[in-house]
């Protein structure tokens, strides 16, 4: 057994990777949770940052907000493109 094979497993055989198949169904769920993680504090941040504008800095979150939806619809797509791309 190399040390590769004891760090990752064996490799699948041919016949074990069907059972291992990620669809779109349970992908993007899963991949999907790295990308909500990393843009949930984004709008938190926003307005962490814009505290010390007080009222002036109100009227930005509003775009903020909107640009962080718009990269978040990016990653959906792009994940159901590489689930696509991959699927086994």
């Amino acid at each position: 057994m190399s040390l590769v094979d004891l760090l990752f497993g064996r490799p699948l055989a041919n016949s074990e990777q069907r059972a291992e198949h990620v669809g779109p169904a349970a992908g993007l769920p899963i991949f999907g949770l790295d990308a909500l993680s990393s843009a949930a504090y984004g709008p938190e941040a926003a307005l962490t940052l814009l505290i010390p504008l007080g009222l002036m800095g109100v009227r930005y979150i509003v775009p903020i907000s909107f640009a962080i939806i718009i990269l978040l619809v990016i990653v959906f797509f792009s994940y159901r493109q590489t689930i696509d791309a991959y699927p086994i």
